[in-house]
């Protein structure tokens, strides 16, 4: 679900031309290999990602810059018509960004990775534990216990539910020499919407910015996805007393469904209507690389995000789109309620 206060833009180069302005956008990846000289931030009426954009490549312009890549996006806490847009500047002479030394914790002989190492790599298998951890230390002895028997080079904490008194913990395992997941771009077009099938038929660039099926989210593991895909089991490493007053600790495993799965996709905000319908909401930088072909709007009072992505999924699914994208939220001058613009896509 889109954010309404703050939205983080995961830009790449849009679709959409910077008119006469000669900076050009970056995508993540290019501005993440090259250092920064200067931050910019602009204010102003857009209503379309496209105004915001070129309104940002004249800015960078007038400061000297070669190309711009944009952080965020924020809604203004005075005037919800607003936009505040924050950028990084780049000459064309931009050095090359400083590798920083990569500092890692070890237990057990085996290292604990972080979550923007682990999402680029390919897990070899997968280890989801059960039992009662007071502290996240005992959760990294756990687990490094069980990845170094299974020979990993370095493990991944994914997630941690609790049931009961007791943990469930999931964690990723990887060799040292771990191929690198084939990852989908956050703001890739649906390959099943009008502009992924435009695109696709025009190839080349166009077709680059399109999902591509069989690739993997870039945000998320899929835990389902990997379990049935090693086989995997959850270890019970849950305690119980015994009748001397000892403690013992049962390693009991519990098999997991073998039904399919595909690999994980872009993550989306999907709305689901009583009756089984759903549409999923676009976010701002896929969004600017779409044309739609419809815009509606409405007027009401909503007090949370999930109520007014609710309220608009289900117009737009009436209107006959596959995807929404809300543009724009402005509050009335009188009163409590709001008004949001919602742009359609097929």
């Amino acid at each position: 679900m889109t954010s309404l206060k703050k939205t983080f833009i995961a830009a790449t180069i849009a679709l959409i031309p910077c008119s006469s302005f000669a900076a050009q956008q970056l995508t993540e990846e290019q501005a993440n290999s090259m250092q920064s000289y200067k931050s910019i931030t602009i204010r102003g009426a857009f209503y379309t990602d496209s105004d915001y954009l070129m309104a940002m490549s004249k800015a960078a312009d007038n400061e000297g810059a070669a190309s711009f890549y944009i952080t965020t996006t924020n809604i203004s806490p005075s005037n919800d018509t607003l936009r505040i847009v924050y950028a990084k500047l780049y000459k064309s002479d931009a050095p090359k960004a400083v590798e920083q030394a990569e500092s890692l914790r070890k237990f057990e002989g085996v290292y604990e990775y972080p979550k923007s190492k682990a999402i680029r790599l390919e897990p070899f298998n997968i280890v989801r534990i059960r039992g009662y951890f007071p502290t996240d230390y005992d959760i990294n002895q756990a687990i490094a216990k069980e990845a170094s028997a299974k020979g990993a080079y370095g493990f991944y904490i994914d997630s941690r539910s609790e049931i009961g008194s007791n943990l469930q913990i999931a964690a990723y395992l990887f060799k040292k020499d771990a191929p690198e997941r084939k990852l989908q771009p956050e703001d890739a077009i649906p390959y099943d919407s009008e502009a992924g099938q435009l695109a696709l038929a025009k190839g080349g660039d166009a077709a680059m910015q399109v999902e591509k099926p069989g690739y993997y989210s870039p945000s998320a593991f899929n835990e389902k996805y990997y379990a049935d895909k090693f086989n995997n089991k959850v270890i019970d490493k849950t305690t119980t007393t015994t009748t001397t007053g000892k403690v013992a600790t049962s390693s009991n495993t519990e098999t997991t469904s073998t039904v399919a799965t595909e690999p994980q996709r872009v993550t989306r905000y999907t709305v689901t209507l009583p009756d089984g319908r759903k549409i999923q909401e676009l976010n701002d930088a896929t969004a600017a690389k779409m044309v739609a072909f419809d815009t509606l709007k409405f007027r009401g009072y909503y007090v949370t995000d999930q109520e007014i992505s609710y309220q608009a999924g289900k117009r737009a699914i009436e209107a006959g789109a596959k995807y929404y994208h809300i543009a724009r939220v402005a509050h009335d001058t009188k009163g409590p309620n709001i008004t949001v613009f919602v742009d359609l896509y097929r």
